[in-house]
Formats: structure tokens, sequence, C-alpha cells
């Protein structure tokens, strides 16, 4: 199985840098800036690994359950634009709905107005 480009591996995160990320943040949600309860907040990376974003603790914060399912739901949403995109932009999709009488029609339109398979 093939990894995007744009993907990070991750890593896996011990409990020290666990402990490092939560003294840092000292316990506060990066979104919406609210004391953490134990048990109810992950670690979550600021820019998605899937955006390319690293695996390092600087990208690492504390996230209330709530926001980070509308963060990752949101992430998702972009990466899957981002890719589709590069995929477009790559020329490695095709349109499944082609211009009429454009470069993907399997129609061609002569100048003198007629029509002819390409």
């Amino acid at each position: 199985m093939r990894e995007d480009v744009g993907t990070t591996k991750r890593g896996s995160l011990s409990t020290r840098r666990k402990l490092a990320i939560w003294e840092r943040e000292k316990g506060i949600c990066m979104l919406c800036n609210t004391r953490l309860m134990p048990g109810k907040f992950i670690y979550e990376h600021v820019r998605a690994l899937e955006m390319g974003g690293d695996d390092t603790d600087s990208n690492i914060r504390l996230t209330c359950v709530n926001c980070a399912t509308e963060k990752t739901k949101a992430d998702h949403k972009n990466a899957a634009q981002a890719k589709r995109t590069k995929a477009s932009t790559l020329g490695l999709k095709k349109s499944k709905t082609p211009l009429p009488f454009g470069k993907g029609s399997k129609w061609k339109r002569k100048l003198d107005g007629t029509v002819v398979p390409r």
C-alpha cells in the first residue's frame, strides 16, 4: 500500500511527552481556552499530519473532546479537497462530465459546424 506524499507518519506519544505538553499548555484547550478535565481531552496536532504537519511536540496541543471532533472533521475535509486538487492538477483524474466538444469529449466540432468522432 502506498502512502500519500504529504502525509507524515504518526509516532508514539510517550508519557514523558504527554506530561511535557500538558505542562506547556497548562491544561487549557487550544481552541476554546477552557480548563480541561482529566480524561476529557486529547492531544491534537495543530497542523494535521495528513496535511504535512510534523509529529513533534511543538505541533501537538491539548484540545477538549468537543473541539477536537470539529477540528478533525474540518481537517479531513480540507485534506480530501487538497488531494482532489492535487490529482486534478497533475492530470491523474479525468473529469466525469467533460465540456461538450472539449478536449475530454469523444466528439469534435469542425469549423464548418459538423460534428465528428475524435
